[in-house]
């Protein structure tokens, strides 16, 4: 078939996909959950004019599949069209729904440009702006086949070819978006990405218990971000006085129904952010799941790595990274690994361990790798797989191994505590202006371990887990790292087991004692 006898088809497909170009909003609403994760308010910024999806020409949505790039592409149109805009504004194709989109795809993109330009933005005498909406970039890597050009040629020329005109883009990884960008040429000034990842804590509980979302009750991590009672500044201070009053405000908001977000907290670290969502919400309780979700998840994991690592990362044996994070789930990031060991494991040197390996797993947002702090050549690493769903399923357990073992519970605390302490680090250097590209590692002393430590500015902010007790090698592994570093303070985050009714209080000069399910609230 050609290009010219399947244009029927093509135009069948698109109509298909843009459901708003004839029955408006309402082609979507009933399809969507029914609250906004996080990422969406300040992608789509509702309150405000333009969204970030408007900063730059080109915009990439990035992260692993069944994470919710679709459906935050779906939110913005739909949040869009509610507001008055009008439906032929929104153009989407999704590369993965339809086999039609892959064939010939850098011309069959430009047809479908084409077909939208003449066909539905025509109809608006002001076209300004206008969307492009192109989901699952990466499964038309021009690498693939020779004869096709790849998708960043006829984004280029659509960006020529009219004012007011922006592209968003999904893929798996932000070097699939920005590799293909740089190839055709676009300035890396006119296009960025966002990284999409699992749904934390917060998103989960407020999607269970929606009335914690209304406005006396939300807990929030904007105080914690900038504002006089914020950690920025407290280390600015050098003083944690206003920020723990912060922390003893925002605990207050939920005091009543704390016992019921503690009690949630184990059903998060046995699912995670991504099996932890039904068609008609958030689960309950983690045993209503059976095998077969951690199967589907370890699948599709397997999948990705197989069909996405080949098209951007040299890697000797992708069979390896499956190895790799097979690893990473059975260790849980509890003990560190030694580089040493990792190179007789998969017998390859210690550059491609870290810059092949374990670089491609970062990038595919499934790993994250944390070394010791201030240490230019670590021997070893924490391997913190991102989604303790997917720990648990790599490891070949299920929910109730997670609920009825305290120390696996344990173990995923501080999977969990990971993850939310990068993104931690993220939204405070993120509303400082500052470095987002954000790091955080671990410290460790004779009385015990600095779980993790990250920088706002160059202030280091050490972080210590205590899930279980006791708490005091914790807070003295604290201690020291705040007297020989200068640190300000440290945060001692403690489980329900070492909590007591205080809940946030200065148990030291040094120390700034916060519950778990706050932490992970607050993040």
């Amino acid at each position: 078939m050609s290009f010219d006898d399947g244009r029927d088809a093509l135009a069948d497909a698109l109509r298909e996909h843009n459901p708003w170009w004839t029955d408006g909003a309402t082609a979507l609403g009933p399809d969507l959950p029914a609250r906004h994760r996080s990422d969406y308010y300040h992608l789509a910024r509702p309150d405000d004019p333009g969204s970030q999806f408007e900063d730059q020409p080109v915009f990439g949505l990035v992260g692993r599949q069944g994470v919710g790039k679709t459906t935050l592409l779906e939110q913005f149109v739909y949040g869009r069209l509610t507001d008055g805009d009008d439906p032929e504004r929104f153009c989407y194709v999704p590369f993965e729904a339809d086999p039609l989109y892959q064939l010939g795809s850098d011309e069959q993109l430009e047809q479908a440009v084409r077909y939208y330009e003449s066909r539905v933005l025509g109809r608006l005498d002001d076209p300004d702006p206008h969307f492009l909406l192109l989901d699952d970039v990466h499964r038309v890597e021009h690498q693939q086949k020779r004869s096709v050009d790849g998708w960043g040629t006829p984004v280029s020329r659509a960006l020529e070819a009219t004012d007011g005109r922006h592209v968003v883009v999904t893929a798996s990884a932000g070097v699939q978006v920005g590799r293909e960008l740089d190839r055709v040429g676009l300035p890396g000034e006119r296009y960025d990405t966002q990284p999409i990842l699992p749904e934390k804590f917060r998103d989960y509980l407020f999607t269970l218990y929606p009335s914690l979302e209304d406005d006396d009750r939300r807990v929030s991590p904007t105080p914690i971000r900038r504002g006089d009672g914020s950690l920025p500044a407290a280390l600015e201070a050098g003083d944690p006085t206003a920020l723990v009053e912060t922390l003893r405000g925002q605990r207050a908001r939920v005091a009543d129904v704390a016992r019921r977000i503690q009690s949630q907290v184990v059903h998060y670290l046995a699912m995670g952010g991504i099996i932890s969502y039904a068609e008609d919400g958030a689960v309950e309780d983690a045993g209503d799941l059976d095998a077969a979700a951690y199967d589907r998840l370890r699948e599709d994991v397997q999948a990705a790595l197989y069909r996405e690592v080949p098209a951007f990362e040299s890697v000797k044996t992708v069979a390896d990274l499956e190895r790799l994070c097979a690893l990473a789930a059975r260790n849980r990031g509890a003990d560190p690994v030694r580089y040493q060991r990792l190179v007789e494991l998969f017998d390859v040197d210690r550059r491609t361990v870290r810059d092949s390996y374990v670089d491609a797993l970062s990038a595919l947002y499934l790993l994250t790798p944390a070394t010791e702090y201030d240490n230019a050549r670590p021997r070893s690493v924490r391997l913190y797989l991102r989604d303790p769903g997917l720990a648990t399923a790599l490891a070949g357990g299920d929910p109730a191994d997670v609920l009825e073992d305290r120390r696996r519970e344990a173990e995923l605390a501080g999977t969990v505590a990971f993850d939310h302490t990068m993104r931690l680090a993220y939204g405070v250097n993120a509303s400082q202006g500052t470095e987002t590209d954000v790091e955080v590692g671990y410290w460790e002393a004779r009385e015990g371990t600095v779980d993790f430590v990250f920088e706002v500015g160059d202030t280091p902010v050490p972080v210590a887990l205590a899930y279980r007790p006791p708490a005091d090698d914790a807070r003295a592994a604290l201690e020291r790292f705040v007297a020989e570093y200068e640190a300000p303070f440290g945060l001692l985050v403690v489980g329900d087991t070492v909590s007591d009714d205080e809940g946030v209080r200065r148990q030291t000069d040094a120390v700034v004692r916060v519950p778990y399910w706050l932490y992970l609230l607050l993040c």
